[in-house]
């Protein structure tokens, strides 16, 4: 053992006391959020719109005027074999019966998208009542069609629904259409009248995917909202990947592998496994818990198992993508007493129990990998999911 070695761990030690990091790098040690460039959203897109004469003139253009802000963003709408960071959006009205008033191949601008909203959306029809589940199975339909099993059916599927009441009568209550089609997709609601009818809401929130379900009272920034949720929605993990979250999404996707391997094979695992993944980065006491939440329901999962810390050019260090620097251990950590202990082949982590604990990488463990969620600002091809 060199006296490098040893003044090293003296070093790490003062840090980890004195809650100093040994060096700085705030910027870049947190967890990856998900991508928020709205021009870059890759969706498609359902809007159902209530157009019955409970929703009232004024109400459907205000709907068209928010529709068309919604979008103004988008730098390409449609299909563009040149960008497949593309967002396309069909349009369906609804009262006793729906209408499919653009497909999801009509609107390729955002002049289009205006020009269809204020066309279908300026006055109401003469339909006293209306029945939601039409305009859901219309919307179903059309994305059964038109994106699921085509070169975009990996595209988060996303159905903004706007309606002014929720009327049930036999096999026209919506909810079992919504609740299968929430299994595949998500759904926003927006509940838009100008009185509030006892009930009509909490209805409503149940057809909505949780925490999408959205109001116009009391001045709400519908658009901010659904802005907000286009880019949750776009934000999600590979098959057979889990997606870390706290009260929203991150965009960070961690897998665990209930194999054997030494610390060696587990990060060559981690680089082949899918879209330049490395280890498990544990920055926050928030994502170890996540951590244990998840192979807490992974029954052929067992403790311990590698983390993506190492002991490297004289740091503790966490690893990252190729062709990234490492990043060095800082102001928060898991050791259990005692450890890391000054060895110099002790130098992979693996969690036993709920804390970390350094070993020799050459003992075979049980090993998580992370990756980067597919978002605004991270493609995914198909090939890849």
């Amino acid at each position: 053992m060199t006296a490098m070695f040893l003044l090293n761990y003296i070093l790490l030690g003062f840090a980890l006391c004195t809650g100093s990091p040994i060096v700085s790098q705030l910027s870049s040690y947190v967890d990856r959020p998900c991508g928020k460039d709205p021009k870059h959203l890759w969706l498609d897109i359902v809007a159902v719109v209530d157009n019955s004469k409970e929703m009232t003139d004024d109400g459907v253009l205000s709907i068209a005027g928010e529709l068309s802000s919604l979008f103004s963003h988008a730098e390409q709408l449609g299909i563009d074999p040149n960008q497949p960071r593309t967002t396309r959006i069909g349009l369906v009205t609804y009262n006793e019966e729906a209408t499919v008033v653009a497909d999801l191949n009509n609107i390729t601008t955002a002049d289009e998208l205006s020009n269809t909203l204020f066309a279908a959306l300026t006055w109401t029809s003469s339909v006293e009542h209306s029945y939601l589940q039409t305009g859901l199975k219309a919307a179903d339909d059309l994305l059964a069609k038109q994106s699921f099993n085509t070169s975009r059916g990996h595209y988060q599927k996303l159905v903004i629904v706007y309606a002014s009441e929720y009327r049930v009568s036999g096999t026209q209550d919506p909810l079992p259409l919504a609740t299968r089609m929430k299994t595949y997709l998500t759904i926003a609601t927006v509940a838009y009248r100008q009185d509030i009818v006892v009930g009509f809401n909490d209805a409503l929130t149940k057809i909505a995917s949780p925490g999408y379900n959205f109001t116009n009272f009391n001045g709400n920034n519908v658009v901010s909202e659904l802005k907000t949720t286009m880019i949750q929605v776009n934000c999600y993990c590979p098959n057979e990947w889990f997606q870390m979250r706290s009260s929203s999404k991150y965009g960070v996707c961690i897998r665990p592998f209930a194999t054997m391997a030494t610390r060696t094979a587990a990060r060559l695992s981690c680089r082949n496994q899918w879209n330049n993944a490395y280890m498990l980065n544990e920055f926050t006491q928030m994502k170890h818990d996540f951590v244990l939440q998840v192979i807490g329901n992974i029954t052929t999962f067992t403790q311990p198992y590698y983390i993506g810390l190492s002991y490297s050019n004289g740091n503790w260090q966490w690893d990252q993508p190729n062709g990234q620097p490492l990043i060095p251990l800082e102001h928060w950590n898991n050791w259990s007493p005692g450890y890391p202990t000054a060895s110099s082949t002790d130098t992979a982590v693996i969690n036993v129990n709920t804390s970390w604990q350094n070993t020799n990488p050459s003992l075979s463990n049980m090993y998580i990998c992370e990756v980067a969620a597919c978002d605004s600002a991270n493609y995914c091809a198909a090939e890849n999911i």
